[in-house]
């Protein structure tokens, strides 16, 4: 690997992990400072809810601006949220005006979000040759995964010596190290500023269309990452109210699901030429989602567990390929609004999914939360695996 790759790698896994510390950070807070399910779906929904319009034109700035330009802007929005996270606890004594300052600042995050994937996503292709670009991809995601898995041990860790002034400071310090290191990495604009940007979502949006296979996997996306937001959402309460985890066995706990993401990434590493890949991931989604319904009824945490590695490997095998097969049947001069597309489904769809976990949880309870979610989900899936004919031709890259 050349430095210039090594470097970019190591600059995403940073800020992979500050930017799940942030989300976990977000629901965590809530339901331990403002005690409130409900505030901690709609702060994660904040953290991922703005994608949904800002998404659109991130994709376009990441094809006609310098990709990396780009991700410096919005790992710097991330630096300054942590900043009014930590202005928000040390400074801030009435609660109120905390959870004001709560909604903005995850609000904030989102906007960070927003920009940060798909620039990253349209990055790396320039960084890797083309033939290498799909198993670059899943290392990309591989990393995604690792950070997802390392955040909850973190937050565990400092919280406990530091509490949460050093979680928000640990956070701030990830995202201004890795903006230090894509120094001296340069990329480039991939198509012209002639036409207006909302022309050129239109291009992207019509580029997709006429694809069936992206637009199916795009939508296979949206059922993997709809696992994602209530196991984000209702796993902390479900580890501590049902099986009575204290702080580092529940952060323990919710690092078994970024182990077993992070081995369904590296099984997708190894199995991928050998295998039909559509149908993978369509297994991957249903498989993900009878798993979440059965930590629902584990009796103890040991089977918890042993669910939440199933939940864990489906969805991080099923993820990888998805990914890795929209990189590389992107069009180059829409990759960056291809991908966004794709950032829009995981971050989005975590915030809406995440939402109505925690309304769930809070009406019915976290179990009830947990079966409703996983049966919604294995609905589509089901449907999906029906329906979805490019995706099920989808045999090798």
């Amino acid at each position: 690997m050349h430095r210039k790759s090594l470097m970019y790698f190591c600059s995403c896994f940073l800020a992979f992990v500050g930017g799940h510390i942030t989300n976990y950070t977000a629901i965590m807070y809530a339901q331990e400072v403002f005690a409130s399910d409900l505030l901690s779906g709609i702060g994660f929904g904040l953290c991922f809810g703005p994608p949904l319009l800002l998404g659109w034109f991130a994709g376009v700035y990441s094809d006609r601006m310098s990709p990396v330009r780009i991700v410096v802007f919005a790992q710097l929005i991330f630096a300054v949220a942590a900043g009014l996270f930590l202005a928000m606890h040390s400074l801030i004594p009435d609660q109120s005006l905390q959870i004001t300052a709560y909604i903005f600042t995850t609000f904030l995050v989102g906007v960070g979000w927003s920009f940060i994937a798909p620039s990253r996503l349209a990055g790396l292709a320039q960084i890797v040759p083309q033939e290498a670009l799909h198993q670059a991809t899943v290392i990309f995601n591989l990393l995604i995964m690792i950070g997802f898995g390392l955040a909850p041990i973190l937050i565990a860790l400092v919280k406990t010596s530091h509490g949460w002034t050093g979680v928000f400071t640990s956070i701030a310090t990830l995202f201004l190290v890795a903006t230090l290191m894509l120094t001296g990495i340069k990329t480039r604009a991939t198509t012209s500023a002639e036409v207006s940007v909302l022309g050129q979502v239109k291009e992207g949006i019509s580029g997709i269309n006429s694809t069936p296979l992206l637009r199916q996997m795009l939508f296979c996306s949206l059922l993997v990452y709809a696992m994602m937001g209530p196991m984000q959402v209702l796993l902390p309460r479900f580890a501590t109210s049902v099986l009575a985890f204290g702080e580092m066995d529940r952060g323990l706990f919710l690092g078994v699901l970024a182990v077993s993401l992070i081995v369904g990434g590296i099984l997708c590493m190894v199995l991928s030429s050998k295998i039909s890949l559509g149908a993978a991931i369509l297994v991957g989604i249903n498989m993900g989602a009878l798993a979440i319904f059965a930590i629902s009824l584990a009796p103890s945490g040991f089977a918890a567990g042993a669910a939440l590695v199933a939940a864990g490997l489906a969805g991080g095998f099923a993820v990888s390929l998805i990914v890795a097969g929209l990189q590389h049947k992107a069009p180059a001069h829409i990759r960056g609004r291809v991908m966004s597309v794709y950032t829009i489904s995981s971050q989005v769809m975590p915030a809406f999914s995440g939402l109505m976990a925690g309304v769930f949880s809070q009406t019915f309870g976290v179990i009830t939360a947990l079966q409703l979610s996983a049966s919604l989900v294995l609905l589509f899936g089901l449907l999906a695996a029906v329906n979805l004919r490019a995706v099920r031709a989808y045999k090798t890259v």
